[in-house]
């Protein structure tokens, strides 16, 4: 699974998330943040296949 390591910045020596409903976190590592990034990218690939899945059955 592709990420955009790019989204990950840092404040203040805290770890934040860019979205595009504003910012995610803080998180205390580069590492935990990665993790939810990955997460975040999975879940949405996840919804789009349902999304798709329902559409070709209506």
């Amino acid at each position: 699974m592709k990420y955009n390591e790019s989204r990950i910045i840092t404040i203040r020596e805290q770890w934040f998330i860019e979205t595009r409903t504003g910012y995610d976190g803080p998180f205390e590592t580069k590492d935990e943040a990665k993790k939810y990034l990955k997460l975040l990218n999975s879940c949405d690939a996840a919804r789009c296949e349902f999304a798709g899945l329902q559409f070709s059955h209506t």
